[in-house]
């Protein structure tokens, strides 16, 4: 059964993108930036399928949110730093990130 929601999980991440971009066409967030919410859990689930250390999704996790405390902080002390820009740029990082550590992982792992 686990191995279904490791397939099962991306697709439902990108068939609710694909109903979000029809649904808000003209919104400022896109149907895109769900993807990491299906992608690491996904990733969860393929190194606790194989026996593998679990830490590697939490780690980005976790990574990613330091990265955003530290940001978020210099964004403060800085003041012309727009911080609704640098959480764009993060989160648009942490999409492409999860995406890529899916598919990595899923070719490391299973392969």
């Amino acid at each position: 059964m686990q191995i279904i929601w490791i397939f099962l999980l991306p697709i439902l991440g990108l068939l609710l993108d694909a109903l979000i971009v029809k649904v808000f066409p003209k919104a400022k967030f896109k149907g895109y930036d769900i993807l990491p919410l299906f992608f690491i859990p996904a990733c969860q689930l393929l190194t606790t399928l194989k026996h593998k250390p679990s830490f590697l999704p939490y780690g980005f996790l976790f990574y990613f949110i330091l990265i955003l405390i530290v940001t978020i902080k210099i964004a403060v002390q800085n003041k012309n730093i727009s911080m609704k820009k640098t959480l764009r740029q993060l989160w648009d990082y942490l999409i492409a990130c999860s995406v890529f550590w899916y598919v990595g992982l899923f070719i490391v792992v299973l392969l």
